[in-house]
């Protein structure tokens, strides 16, 4: 799948080196990471190259099981920053590419600080 995440500016020059994890929920409700993609570097509107995980793997089958997908802005010293995230599932990522499978990724956060800030 080809995913588009618009971020946050993370580094010094306005630009973030982000990359993907996906998380499968456990039966306990805790999620465990089952997939990570690769960085790209230097932008605010990555494309991920195409990748293949197992269903068995992402979502023990189930595809109304939910699929927690983190975005992190990488650095070199191990301690990413963290973007933000959204939840979907097997049966919506099984739709495709297209302009109804589209995601917010939000850093909740971020999103509090924010309704704060305005009362």
């Amino acid at each position: 799948y080809q995913r588009r995440v618009h971020g946050d500016k993370k580094d010094w020059f306005g630009k973030s080196d982000p990359f993907l994890a996906f998380l499968k929920v456990r039966e306990n409700g805790s999620y465990v990471l089952t997939h990570r993609t690769e960085v790209i570097k230097n932008t605010l509107n990555p494309t991920w190259k195409p990748f293949t995980v197992p269903v068995r793997l992402l979502c023990n089958g189930d595809y109304d099981r939910s699929i927690k997908v983190e975005c992190y802005d990488w650095n070199s010293s191990g301690s990413h920053e963290y973007i933000g995230e959204f939840l979907t599932t097997m049966r919506e990522l099984a739709r495709g590419p297209g302009s109804s499978n589209v995601y917010e990724c939000v850093n909740m956060e971020k999103q509090k600080k924010k309704k704060k800030k305005k009362k």
